[in-house]
Parts: C-alpha cells; structure tokens; sequence
C-alpha cells in the first residue's frame, strides 16, 4: 500500500498495519535525515509475513509553522537572541515541522488497520510520539496502539505510563512488530513476544528484555515504494538512507549504540547492501546516499569492498555518498580514501570529538590527532573536503578546551562542526547524569537545542561557542573565495550596505568581531544588533587567532592578525 502525501497523508487502501513517523517540535530539522529508513524497513518484513502496510510519514513536508517556546523555556530565547540573518546565525523560532496531528487522525481514520506502531527514536521528541498514539487512539479505538525505537526501548515505563499506548517494543523493531502482529490476529499471548512491555490487567508492567536480528542478512530490502521520495530529494535526485550495520564496539561515552549499551554490533555483506541499493534504483534515480552506521569504516576490508561495490554498480557517475553520523579517524588510511572519491564520497565527516586529552580519558576514546591529521593529508591529495566534529558542553567539560579545539581546526584544512552535549539514555554520561542529578527535569529540554547541561552561565557559553563556530568556517569561506580574511574594522552602521548579499554583510560583522570580540548579526531591515555571548571565551578565540595561522576548507594559509 502507498501512501500519496500531498492529498493530506491519504491511504489508497485499506491496511492491516499502519505505521507512523510523527512531526516534530524544535528549531529546526535536517530533512534529509528524516527519511524513515526503519519504518520502511519494517514494512518489507511484515509484508513477507502477508500483512497489507501502510505508512504516515508526517515528515513528508517541506511546511512547517512558527510555536511559543514550550512553558519554562523562555531563557532560550535570550540566549538565541533576536531573528539573525547574518552567517553567525542559531535558531530563533519554535516551529512545529510537518503534518498536523489533525491531518495525521484524519488519515488513520477509516484505515481499517488493527494494529498501529509509531515510531519513538529520541527522547526529548516524546511528547509528539505521544501525542500521535493519543490521536491514533482517538481515530481508531479498535486498533493496538504500539511504540518502537530508542525511547521505548530504553525507557518502557514512561510510556507505558500513558494510556493511549497500548505496549511498546524494545530493540529492533523487525524481530518484535511482526510477533506481535500475529500474536493479535492468532489471539495468542502477548507475554510470550519478546522484546514486548505492556501492561498487565492487575495494573503492573510486563516488560521483556530488548530483542534484536541477529542476521541482518536475512532481512528483505526496505519498502522504498511506501516513501514520497520527492520530499526527500536533493537537486531534484532522491536521496536514500542506508544502514550497514548496527550497534558499534567502541565504548564512547556519550553514545547510547556502543559497548556499554548492551545493542550487539552486527554487519551485514557487501553482496546485501548492494541489493539493497539496487532495489532502490529501480524505483528511484538515486543522488545522495547517507551511511547512517555508527562505524561505517571499522572493518577496512570490508569497506573497501563496499566502495569497490558501489563504483562498479553507479559507473563514472556515482551518488555523492556521506556517513553523516561520522567517521573514525583512526580506521581511514591512504589506501581507503583513494577509494573514497571514485565510489562518490566527496567529503569526510570526520569524528573528533576533543583534541583535549583529559577530555578523551573521560569520552573513552583514543588520540586521534595524528590520524586527524592523516586523514586530512589525504583528503587534500585525492580532493576530497573534511568536516571535524566536535562536542562541547557534556559532564564535566571545560569550555575554554573546547575553544582550543576550534582553534585547532582553525590551522587545519577543514570546516568546524559543533555538536551541544545531549544526555542519551543508554549511554554511560546517561547514567552519570541521573546518578548525579544533573537530567532537566523536563524530558524535553534533553535535547541539545535546549542546551541540556548546566546553569544559565554554561548555556551561554555554548551559544557562544556555536557561534564561534560559525565565525571560523566564514572565515574559511573568506579564505576559500577571496583568497584572504578581511582586516579587523570598527563596525560603523553608516558604512553597512543594507542591499548588499549576506556574505557582503558577513564580511563587515566579521571584521566588527576581529576588532572588538563583539558577536553581531543583523534583521531582515539590515539593522546591525549584538548578540549576548561569553566575552572571555570570544577573546580567548580571537587570542589564538592572532597567534597562529587559519586555513580554508579548500586553499590558502594565512595568518591572522
């Protein structure tokens, strides 16, 4: 069964089993991460079973419309500031992205399915998974109403506590949502499916542990049909969301998928991604593919048969292909990256996590500035553009360390990118969180855009972080176009070209920032304001600046200063 998106999320058919990847609340969303690979991916397995699927992709729509801040939220605002248009910009509005839950009850009513799962990936994203089983129950009282995904697996009891929800499923939803399925139809118990909570009629809960495929081989391809692949194209070519494997062996701290999590690390072949992304070619003509794994590049040999695969599949003319969730310094070599380019790739997503030493005995990750490094070096050879990532704001983390790690990047060629700590269940910083007191108490401020960790002097000194951020690769992208970073100038708001383009007017706050350490945007009237940032850590930034040298993401070294 499909589903025709841009009738109101409007079933052809009636179905046996609805799935549904509910809208979202934040200030912003990357859409093309959004893709509901797992729902899709669950909807190949049931219909191998003889089940009639149909999918609610509430995501599957470019609108989205401006919300209050959530009660309790208001010192965001001060922090994020007024609505920027210059290229130091953050978030300014609360926005409510995709269907309504109206158009979402609508859709559900007159399904006719017996069972509908809803996906519940993050956490913080609780309250719209909920509120989806809410007008799901409300659509099609009949109807089981079950949630899947990260949260319900790691946190059964808090939604179960809700009375639209019926039970929820731990681990992968593949190994549970069919059980279940026919355990309803068949009228069998529902204690014996595993990796099932639910509730008991004497009000306790039955909760069973996480359930997982052990052969990732042995599922069929996704149901690409049930994706509106147009919403999610880039350059008019549609974009695919692949998984080669699941879990990761490394034992990071902040990551809910690693060693301590208890999720197995398990991979699939090359032979069955490359049907996988075949499949996927028939009904689509592919452009961009996102690796989603942990560790893509973990098993060399192996990844090198994929990037051979992939080259000999696409020809001359491959997808750009990315792993946006990062990859591993220290599992690239030359060899990996020469093969890199060919296959697609045409940029590294780099994880760095800190270049500060304390820090990486506290994240349980290596040294990897010399495989950094490496990498780069590399990178350059075969033409290829790098992204470092970086973490600021978890337990304990100094944020003066996390301005030398810009700084670092700042003489390294590669762009800067900044991820706000986020406390994930099932991670070890997690759990150090809770034992320690330290989780908002309201779940939904978890999130990293509502900046999660500590008092209102470390929430300012991330903004002021993500802004420096943005400060160093516009600095770059000075360095890449022009060929030279503009000298440090008063801001004067007679001298401001309110018509000039943005870079233009980029240029000119930027020289301000040089000057005076003064963070600065401006309205859509062109009128220059400042932003509220920690002064220490602006001046410590244009500190290292001046005594060392910056590099652009594709040419040029020059010093600044």
């Amino acid at each position: 069964m499909t589903v025709n998106t841009q009738k109101a999320l409007a079933l052809t058919a009636p179905v046996d089993i609805l799935l549904v990847q509910p809208p979202i609340r934040d200030f912003y969303l990357t859409a093309k991460r959004t893709l509901p690979g797992g729902l899709i991916s669950i909807a190949a397995v049931l219909r191998a079973e003889g089940f009639k699927v149909g999918l609610l992709d509430a995501l599957a729509r470019g609108k989205s419309r401006p919300l209050d801040l959530p009660r309790g939220w208001q010192d965001l605002a001060g922090l994020y500031g007024p609505d920027d248009q210059s290229p130091f910009a953050l978030f300014n509005r609360y926005r409510h992205f995709g269907y309504s839950l109206q158009s979402l009850g609508d859709a559900m009513r007159g399904s006719g399915a017996f069972l509908i799962g809803i996906s519940s990936l993050f956490s913080p994203y609780e309250e719209m998974a909920l509120a989806t089983a809410e007008i799901a129950k409300a659509s099609c009282p009949d109807a089981t109403i079950v949630l899947g995904g990260h949260h319900p697996t790691a946190l059964p009891e808090r939604l179960l506590a809700h009375p639209a929800v019926d039970c929820v499923l731990r681990g992968d939803g593949e190994a549970t949502l069919p059980l279940l399925a026919h355990a309803l139809v068949h009228r069998r118990p529902l204690e014996k499916v595993p990796g099932i909570g639910m509730k008991r009629t004497d009000g306790r809960r039955h909760l069973t542990p996480p359930a997982y495929v052990e052969d990732l081989n042995q599922l069929p391809p996704p149901a690409f049909d049930l994706v509106d692949a147009s919403r999610y194209a880039r350059n008019h070519l549609s974009s695919l969301l692949v998984t080669t494997s699941r879990g990761c062996p490394l034992d990071c701290t902040y990551c809910c998928t690693g060693a301590a999590s208890g999720i197995p690390y398990r991979r699939r072949t090359v032979d069955h991604v490359m049907h996988e992304i075949a499949r996927a070619a028939d009904h689509m003509k592919i452009g961009f593919i996102d690796f989603e794994d942990e560790n893509i590049s973990l098993k060399r040999d192996w990844f090198l048969s994929l990037l051979d695969a992939i080259h000999r599949f696409f020809g001359a003319a491959p997808p750009e292909l990315r792993a946006m969730n990062g990859l591993h310094p220290a599992t690239l070599d030359e060899r990996i990256i020469a093969r890199m380019r060919p296959a697609g790739f045409k940029t590294l997503n780099l994880s760095v996590g800190t270049f500060d030493a304390g820090q990486q005995q506290r994240f349980r990750r290596p040294d990897l500035r010399a495989h950094f490094d490496r990498a780069l070096t590399a990178a350059g050879r075969h033409g290829l553009t790098a992204v470092g990532y970086l973490i600021a704001g978890s337990p304990g983390q100094r944020a003066h360390s996390v301005v030398d790690d810009l700084l670092a990047l700042a003489r390294r060629r590669v762009l800067a990118a900044l991820s706000i700590f986020y406390p994930a269940p099932g991670s070890r910083d997690f759990d150090w969180c809770r034992r320690h007191d330290r989780l908002p108490e309201d779940i939904a401020r978890w999130r990293s855009t509502a900046l999660p960790m500590g008092a209102a002097p470390d929430r300012l000194a991330s903004t002021t972080l993500l802004r420096l951020t943005r400060i160093l690769n516009f600095m770059k992208a000075c360095l890449d176009q022009d060929g030279e970073i503009p000298m440090p100038a008063p801001v004067r708001v007679e001298n401001f070209d309110t018509t000039g383009d943005r870079f233009a007017k980029g240029r000119h706050l930027l020289q301000g920032f040089l000057y005076d350490g003064k963070i600065r945007g401006f309205d859509r009237q062109g009128r220059i304001f400042a932003h509220r940032a920690d002064e220490e850590l602006a001046d410590r930034f244009r500190a290292g600046l001046d005594a060392g040298s910056i590099q652009g993401a594709r040419r040029g070294c020059r010093k600044v200063g």
